[in-house]
């Protein structure tokens, strides 16, 4: 199929388009994701123009059929994106003209610019691929709730500057994880009402003067509503730029946790070790067990900001209407959200099936000296000592057992004592069933009575109440699928009786 000698679009252009030029300018690559939501917004303004009289009956019937044709051709792979088209918007109408001639097939495009018509294909793309994020979202969020309530006393250090800080859970840093990713599931479900309005109806830029019905093709596709402002409907892609963001801060989390879990898998740490099956070799160092899916998904967030910078810089410097830049943004819409599909798809996997190392990790956190702050702590409440003293108090007995190679755990509170009329001038009062709680690591955390800290109780309220949340996201979901169902079945059946009336 061809688009014919000059091209379908070239009536002002006395030649053809040199065949660099159109190699150049030609967008059927990238427009292969938007194949079928053309053919399925070509349908919808097919039906409202007959519905509004600017197509006769027989004329939709016949445009109708030649696309449900094409729609069978494209799921089975038979017909191919290609040939000399500037886009698959031009593909698409060529095609059904090939099928049903030029007096009919040509009124295809009435009321509709190539500016409306691909900003309606790319909402119904990003539409789709938002929701498939959610749906994967949704199990990388139930494998962080499960792993938190399999390993719920599972003590671990928590880290500042990746220093040893705090003696807490895992899962307690779990549910930490779970808390962005819900964050980011409420950045896409929002941003999702957004996308989903339909530009159709806006033609190129400030209407048409055949009495189109905006609203009926949303109401077709499944979408709440219009961008009203036809110069808006072509023009902005704030929506794309709002998805890809929202994308990206997801990447950017996720590559904290990947960050995490490649350092708590190496020898040193030795808190996890990933299953063979999500490991990778070396080629020469036969006992090396690699996280190459982790360091990739690092990786993959760098270039996940590249992408949404790269979208930024294309949108900022053209004036108000539809430009040719926009092209370019397609396929780094579609780039950006298959990144990050597929590394929540990963992880999901990765926190699923990790092997949590109990002993190593409960040892690391025993001969730590993390359980200072909680010494500290504990000196202000029962010897009524302000912060200050406490914390010169403590420093020195850490400093003390640093000499000595000892830890926390090795000292007693006849030392704590020498050091305080060392350190302060004067004994001080402290009750010896407390010290010897407050150093033992497995002690610590039952110390803490601050909402949301790394103590059992808060854990278990915290991992209850995230059960919740990931149902009320789930929910939501479900009513947005339920939603593009009931819209589907009722674009179908105005297909059909068209296609077969009564």
């Amino acid at each position: 199929m061809s688009s014919g000698e000059g091209g379908l679009y070239r009536s002002r252009l006395g030649k053809k388009m040199d065949e660099d030029a159109l190699s150049y300018l030609s967008s059927l690559n990238e427009d292969r994701e938007i194949f079928l939501e053309d053919v399925e917004g070509t349908e919808a303004h097919v039906i409202m123009l007959c519905e509004q009289g600017i197509l006769a009956n027989n004329e939709a019937k016949q445009i109708l059929r030649a696309l449900e044709d094409l729609k069978k051709k494209i799921i089975s792979g038979e017909i191919e994106l290609k040939g000399d088209f500037e886009d698959v918007h031009e593909f698409v109408e060529s095609y059904v003209i090939s099928r049903v001639g030029m007096e009919i097939g040509g009124k295809v495009h009435s009321g509709r610019s190539r500016n409306d018509q691909v900003a309606l294909d790319i909402r119904l793309r990003l539409r789709r691929y938002i929701l498939e994020t959610w749906r994967e979202s949704l199990k990388l969020a139930e494998a962080l709730l499960s792993k938190a309530e399999k390993k719920k006393e599972a003590l671990v250090l928590h880290y500042t500057h990746l220093q040893q800080a705090q003696v807490g859970y895992l899962s307690h840093y779990l549910l930490s994880h779970l808390d962005h990713l819900l964050r980011d599931l409420k950045r896409l479900e929002e941003c999702y009402h957004r996308v989903n309005r339909s530009p159709l109806g806006a033609c190129a830029i400030a209407g048409s003067t055949l009495p189109l019905n905006r609203d009926r093709i949303a109401e077709l596709l499944g979408f709440e509503d219009v961008v009203e402002n036809s110069i808006d409907a072509v023009s902005s892609r704030d929506f794309a730029l709002e998805a890809v963001s929202a994308a990206t801060i997801m990447m950017v989390n996720l590559s904290r946790i990947a960050e995490d879990l490649i350092i708590w898998s190496s020898s040193e740490f030795g808190y996890i070790e990933l299953p063979d099956d999500l490991a990778s070799p070396s080629s020469v160092m036969p006992h090396k067990k690699n996280p190459c899916i982790l360091e990739l998904l690092r990786a993959k967030a760098g270039k996940s900001i590249g992408l949404l910078t790269s979208l930024l810089t294309m949108t900022k410097g053209i004036p108000t209407g539809y430009d040719r830049d926009l092209q370019e943004e397609k396929p780094v819409i579609w780039e950006a959200f298959k990144e990050t599909r597929d590394s929540i798809r990963i992880l999901a996997k990765v926190i699923e099936k990790m092997d949590f190392k109990d002993e190593r990790a409960y040892e690391a956190a025993a001969q730590s000296f993390a359980p200072a702050i909680e010494l500290a702590e504990a000196l202000i409440k029962h010897s009524k000592l302000s912060l200050r003293e406490a914390h010169r108090l403590v420093g020195a007995l850490v400093a003390e057992l640093h000499k000595s190679d000892l830890m926390l755990r090795d000292s007693s509170l006849k030392l704590l004592n020498e050091l305080a009329e060392r350190v302060l001038g004067r004994k001080i009062d402290f009750p010896e069933d407390v010290f010897a709680r407050i150093i033992d690591a497995s002690e610590v955390p039952s110390f803490r009575e601050t909402k949301g800290a790394s103590s059992i109780g808060e854990v278990e309220k915290m991992i209850e109440n995230r059960r919740k949340r990931i149902e009320e996201a789930r929910d939501s979901l479900r009513n947005i699928l339920k939603n593009l169902r009931n819209s589907k079945e009722k674009f179908e059946k105005s297909l059909e009786s068209f296609l077969n009336p009564a």
